[in-house]
């Protein structure tokens, strides 16, 4: 590690603030279709697979692991 993230990671309050940087907040070609997949995801629809599908004949450029890793990162525990 730098000198630059210890001193970050040494200041941080709660575990949060420790993974900020480059990464975060960043776009990807899944933008377009997080507001459909929330809106499934209420509609009970919590099946990463079938959520791929579906907006793969929307003609989602991107693999199925992209699709999987938002929903168990934003989704998951959601009602």
């Amino acid at each position: 590690m730098t000198l630059n993230t210890i001193m970050r990671f040494s200041r941080a309050t709660t575990p949060e603030e420790m993974f900020t940087g480059q990464w975060q907040n960043r776009a990807t070609r899944l933008d377009d279709y997080k507001p459909y997949l929330d809106q499934r995801w209420q509609e009970g629809c919590t099946n990463a697979w079938k959520l791929w599908e579906e907006i793969k004949e929307q003609v989602y450029p991107r693999d199925y692991a992209s699709v999987r890793g938002y929903v168990s990162r934003n989704l998951r525990g959601k009602p």
